[in-house]
């Protein structure tokens, strides 16, 4: 059974995602069959806020409750479980992985009639990590991006579970 997820931050970004979700040892063949078999659609998650984090190029998202609160992110549907635990390692502590539903958007940006069930990254590190304005996802990509994927430091969890499978695998 496949599930969903609703990203709203670096992994937006095609290289982020491909980088996390296809791993450290992925050939450009195996990548393109897993990434062709997600469905990514613009999509919004009311209730919620999006915030810069101090000392931090990724953002957090935290729960408000107030339905004019509205994060815009993707849908991905079609991850199977080890795609959940890939991001569960790329996340971290800093989140916890929350139920939620989201509404998509229409090509035109109108939204669906329908919600979603799917899957969020919540920030729980605390509130004096947020800055008083919304993370910037262009910036993110044109300013920080390329630096970010070569020095990701988080990214060595991810690659854990890459090198555990590809030890196993050779015994």
């Amino acid at each position: 059974m496949s599930e969903a997820a609703f990203f709203y931050g670096t992994l937006m970004s095609p290289d982020v995602r491909s980088r996390v979700l296809g791993g450290l040892f992925a050939t450009n063949e195996s990548l393109s069959i897993k990434l062709g078999a997600l469905r990514l659609r613009p999509a919004i998650l009311k209730g919620h806020r999006r915030y810069a984090l101090k000392g931090r190029e990724y953002p957090g998202v935290i729960y408000t409750g107030q339905e004019e609160d509205q994060v815009k992110g993707l849908l991905c549907e079609g991850l199977f479980s080890e795609d959940v635990r890939r991001l569960d390692a790329f996340e971290g502590d800093e989140y916890k992985r929350c139920n939620v539903e989201v509404t998509p958007l229409k090509a035109d940006g109108q939204k669906e009639a329908t919600t979603v069930n799917t899957q969020v990254y919540i920030w729980i590190e605390g509130n004096k990590y947020l800055k008083p304005y919304d993370w910037e996802f262009d910036t993110f990509v044109k300013d920080q991006q390329e630096k970010w994927l070569q020095d990701r430091n988080q990214l060595k969890d991810v690659d854990e579970l890459d090198i555990t499978l590809n030890e196993a695998a050779d015994h």
